[in-house]
């Protein structure tokens, strides 16, 4: 049964060897060249004129998932903490 075991792993290395890297050195560290593409500083919804809001359509995420007991809601800070958002963005148009 080893030996049986042995011929079968010795006939699957040149299988194997086709998806091992070649040398050595394609196993070394490689480098990236930076991106050509710049970051912008991550916006608020303060950051954006009234220009930029005046008669457009707004998508706002919001997490709202909140904790329930049975059918009551337990803690309804998400739900709160999204309402000054939603109502800066509607004074705005």
């Amino acid at each position: 049964m080893k030996l049986i075991n042995a011929i079968i792993a010795l006939a699957a290395l040149p299988a194997a060897a086709a998806f091992a890297p070649s040398t050595p050195a394609a196993l070394s560290t490689r480098t990236f060249s930076a991106s050509p593409v710049a970051l912008d500083a991550k916006k608020s919804i303060g950051d954006l004129a009234d220009d930029e809001l005046k008669g457009k359509k707004v998508l706002v995420r919001c997490d709202v998932n909140v904790p329930l007991d049975g059918k009551k809601i337990t803690d309804d800070t998400r739900i709160r903490s999204s309402i000054p958002t939603i109502e800066y963005l509607k004074s705005k148009g």
